[in-house]
């Protein structure tokens, strides 16, 4: 699971930086012999210091940490899995990355996609929020759901919820309403290479379109920006990427659902 090293890592604060990974749900829930090797997802370099994940002697800077657990809701019927992340330690700077799927936040109970087709469907399909949860394993006599006014308030402004994109998409405030909500939604899936259609084109292009904003993306707690404005040999603290202050994501959110 965790690979040794020859001299311990520095004595520098532990901050987790996250890099999406594309990879199935069943092979995150199951830890599949056919998922990638610990030597396949490993970072080229370390996006905090840019050092490279070999030296020129070929010795390892970037190292397996383990893996931990974390919950997931909205995927199956069964409302939560549990899904397993693979980490790694740069020895240079003792930061950790972990690597996230392209179709989840970092800090947010509910997958990405989850929540973008439950906001389409609130937002622009008009859909009741008791339906919607029903439809993403909610008790059925339960007739609101929070989290939907909270993610369409969040929507682009967040920085758990795209808000990095949101300057560069226009959006300077939190939608009013479900209408402009919902042109908010339809940028996003601009974004992501989606031509915007009604009904079930539209919510069929989600997945596809979610994951090519999340894709490549290095988020902290308070920032995100995508590898290129990493590059290798070039320190970073997240200060060329403009984003707004952290909001709050789930209610007492972590690790173990409420």
């Amino acid at each position: 699971m965790a690979e040794t090293w020859h001299s311990p890592p520095p004595p520098h604060d532990t901050v987790v930086i996250v890099h999406s990974l594309a990879i199935s749900v069943e092979q995150l829930c199951a830890r599949s012999p056919d998922a990638p090797s610990i030597g396949d997802l490993r970072p080229k370099f370390c996006v905090v210091c840019g050092q490279p994940s070999r030296d020129h002697g070929g010795v390892l800077q970037i190292v397996g940490h383990g893996m931990y657990s974390r919950q997931v809701r909205g995927l199956s019927e069964a409302a939560w899995i549990v899904i397993w992340v693979r980490r790694y330690l740069c020895l240079v700077c003792g930061h950790t990355i972990s690597l996230l799927p392209d179709w989840l936040h970092p800090w947010r109970w509910y997958a990405a996609t989850v929540i973008v087709e439950a906001l389409c469907r609130h937002c622009i399909l008009r859909e009741t929020p008791r339906l919607i949860g029903i439809r993403f394993g909610r008790p059925a006599d339960e007739p609101r759901w929070r989290s939907l006014d909270r993610w369409r308030e969040q929507l682009l402004i967040s920085p758990t919820l795209w808000g990095w994109l949101g300057l560069r998409l226009g959006v300077r405030r939190a939608a009013a309403g479900r209408g402009e909500a919902g042109s908010y939604l339809c940028r996003l899936l601009a974004e992501g290479n989606r031509q915007i259609r009604a009904g079930v084109e539209m919510l069929n292009a989600v997945p596809a379109a979610v994951r090519a904003t999340l894709r490549d993306l290095v988020h902290n707690r308070k920032r995100a920006g995508t590898t290129g404005q990493f590059p290798p040999g070039r320190a970073s603290s997240f200060s060329s990427v403009p984003t707004r202050r952290a909001l709050p994501t789930e209610k007492g959110s972590g690790p173990d659902p409420p």
